[in-house]
């Protein structure tokens, strides 16, 4: 089942790594370790799924991930920085 989440927060760790914290659906929930696939609800964008494990707790009220960037691949994670698109979860149990 896909979930739209928006992104709360974004921060830069160092120069290559993103903190990314979004909203959580209602009774959503996953195992710890547990990857899920990302894409961005954006035209040309929302059929690029990639994976990415939760870096938040399941009893968290939010989601979080940290994502290493890759900027010669010019992927998802470069259009991350847009702070206001929302992010497409799918594969969650």
């Amino acid at each position: 089942m896909a979930h739209k989440i928006s992104i709360q927060h974004i921060e830069h760790i160092n120069h290559n790594v993103l903190r990314i914290v979004t909203d959580k659906p209602e009774n959503y929930s996953f195992s710890p370790g547990q990857a899920t696939e990302l894409s961005i609800a954006k035209a040309d964008w929302s059929d690029k799924k990639r994976p990415f494990t939760f870096t938040s707790l399941p009893e968290d009220d939010t989601l979080e991930f940290t994502i290493k960037v890759y900027p010669s691949h010019n992927g998802v994670t470069e259009q991350l920085e847009d702070h206001d698109f929302f992010i497409c979860l799918s594969g969650i149990p």
